[in-house]
């Protein structure tokens, strides 16, 4: 995978690349009905046998109903979000594939036009995406111009190089003209943070999501309550923000309904009320639990319309950890 779902650090780096290889030329040569329709018993099978994820998908629609006072979502299904998730990684590669445009999206009367307008001027940002949905659905259609601008807009994503390097060498093979431009979070630092500055003052984009903690973050992460319990969320992720004190949105790539053969997606847009502009380091510091608060405002929104997209397969709320420790 390629750090849209997550099973946990490990299992995540692809040892060979030959099923991956053979997927993306099923996708390359196959209407994409058909393949769509293959997803359906492949998905079955491994929900059979991924007992931790079906346990981790109902933790979260348990918390969600409990959350919403069981309005979402109205009856548990594992399957559905695992069948989801499928789906939504054939989708991944058809967008890088080229086989997805963005005249096909449905695009939404939020902060979408804002952001196409300020890229039209030559002025960058800051995205913040999640787990929640296909956000490198939308990474993807930027090689092939395909973003709503006139021109070519550069993308620089903050993305674990374990988990994406297979994929993107891959993907490399399969369409040599691709360009992925990743950042491992864990060599920023100075250099990269001026870097990305610069990214984003030519007109460019810096993408990362913002509900999944490092490995190794350790104490640099910020607790908020999420769906009623509180959760640790990446301190990094709000740093960088206040860092590169660019306008900040947060964004969501969302299939209509969560199992289709023939799917559409949504584009969500919504941009950060905290500015950072015109912040003193210490300032914008200050204002990390804020920009949190207002994200994770907005991915309980999302979560709660569309709770069979959260593809984050692992004990978000660390109960095993308070249980041990209890």
């Amino acid at each position: 995978m390629s750090g849209n779902g997550h099973w946990s650090n490990s299992q995540e780096v692809v040892k060979t690349n030959r099923p991956l290889k053979f997927t993306l030329l099923l996708i390359k040569f196959l209407p994409a009905f058909l393949v769509h329709l293959i997803v359906f018993p492949v998905s079955f099978f491994f929900f059979l046998g991924a007992k931790s994820a079906r346990k981790h998908v109902l933790d979260f629609q348990k918390q969600m109903q409990k959350f919403t006072d069981n309005a979402a979502p109205k009856r548990l299904n594992a399957y559905l979000t695992i069948l989801s998730f499928a789906l939504s990684v054939v989708e991944k590669m058809e967008g890088w594939l080229g086989k997805i445009k963005y005249e096909n999206l449905i695009r939404h009367d939020d902060d979408l036009q804002e952001l196409i307008s300020r890229l039209e001027s030559g002025r960058g940002a800051f995205l913040i995406g999640s787990h929640l949905g296909n956000i490198e659905l939308m990474r993807s259609l930027s090689s092939f111009c395909e973003t709503g601008v006139s021109k070519k807009i550069s993308v620089t994503t903050i993305m674990s190089m374990k988990v994406t390097s297979q994929f993107n060498n891959t993907l490399k093979e399969i369409n040599p003209e691709v360009v992925t431009n990743v950042i491992d979070p864990d060599s920023i630092g100075p250099e990269t943070i001026f870097a990305l500055q610069n990214e984003v003052e030519n007109g460019g984009l810096v993408v990362i999501t913002g509900d999944r903690t490092s490995a190794h973050g350790g104490k640099h992460t910020i607790k908020h309550g999420f769906l009623g319990r509180e959760a640790e969320f990446p301190y990094g992720v709000f740093l960088i923000a206040t860092l590169l004190k660019a306008p900040v949105y947060f964004v969501f790539g969302l299939r209509t309904k969560s199992a289709a053969i023939f799917p559409k997606n949504n584009i969500f847009v919504e941009k950060s009320k905290t500015d950072l502009s015109s912040c003193t380091g210490r300032e914008a510091r200050a204002k990390i639990p804020e920009l949190c608060g207002e994200y994770v405002a907005t991915l309980e929104k999302y979560c709660i319309k569309y709770p069979n997209q959260w593809y984050n397969f692992f004990d978000f709320w660390q109960t095993e950890k308070e249980e041990n420790n209890g």
